[in-house]
């Protein structure tokens, strides 16, 4: 396998600026929570610098976004969807195209299925906040290879054989920042950190690791297509059951190509479903 860190090198920069920035907010809210000394970590002589987190560290600052963070900034209206089948309008890349309620059901499944097993921990940048979708490759080159570009994305949602590859513990550190002793708990978290769920019902899969800990790429058999991304917060209309506790959350489609917030917002504002079968 690639290690992911090759296929992020090619993401757009609003998406690097947009994780850089959240990083960096709940960075400096996580260093007031538990006192943490940028100077140590600038003395330690290992590979993790000032990019990863323990997972005391990273629960720290998740405490914050779940009560106090912002939403994504275009999120979609899909709160109807926990309630009715059917489907509802959304924007991408300035058009406008349904999307079907089984696309969100599949996703939240995938998400709980995660936290269920330990996969992830936190619907965050710190830890899970995105997935890549793709679709079988022969059912790229027969189905979506010659489409026009702007009917791909909203076509391939739709796919039977769509899955989504999900990478977990984006930010985790594994070893003890003073002894230098690996964390067994945050061992076993970062070992599931390669998810693909798929949206035909069957349960996710846990991918193999890579040996230096990183994000893998798409499965060879796979052609890597588009994604969104996901963030709990007070404000979320979809949500998730972990344990005892409920996280709300939002999921939303890349709109980097957005020139006009204001009026995405004027038109998602006062979206539902605009077909329900239940």
């Amino acid at each position: 396998m690639i290690p992911f860190d090759w296929d992020k090198r090619q993401a757009p920069i609003a998406w690097l600026r947009r994780r850089l920035s959240i990083v960096s907010i709940l960075t400096a809210v996580m260093v007031s929570l538990v006192n943490f000394s940028w100077t140590a970590v600038a003395e330690e002589d290992d590979r993790y610098g000032k990019w990863f987190f323990t997972s005391e560290e990273i629960e720290a600052a998740y405490h914050y976004q779940q009560d106090y963070g912002e939403r994504l900034r275009f999120p979609l209206r899909a709160g109807a969807c926990q309630f009715h089948d059917g489907e509802f309008a959304t924007l991408y890349r300035r058009s406008e195209f349904a999307v079907s309620c089984h696309f969100i059901l599949e996703v939240t499944r995938h998400l709980k299925e995660m936290l269920d097993v330990g996969a992830a921990k936190f619907l965050f940048p710190l830890d899970a906040d995105h997935a890549h979708l793709g679709v079988p490759m022969a059912v790229w080159n027969k189905k979506y290879k010659n489409l026009p570009v702007e009917q791909v994305f909203p076509t391939i949602l739709r796919e039977p054989g769509l899955v989504a590859l999900y990478h977990t513990a984006e930010h985790l550190r594994v070893t003890d920042r003073k002894s230098g002793t690996v964390n067994g708990v945050a061992k076993a978290w970062q070992e599931k950190r390669n998810v693909l769920g798929y949206f035909d019902g069957r349960p996710i899969k846990i991918l193999a690791p890579d040996p230096k800990g990183q994000g893998v790429a798409m499965p060879v058999d796979y052609y890597s297509y588009g994604g969104f991304n996901f963030l709990a917060s007070p404000r979320g209309e979809l949500y998730v059951s972990s344990g005892l506790d409920m996280v709300t959350f939002d999921i939303a489609f890349d709109s980097g190509s957005f020139e006009d917030a204001e009026e995405q917002n004027r038109y998602l504002s006062d979206k539902t479903l605009i077909r329900t079968t239940r």
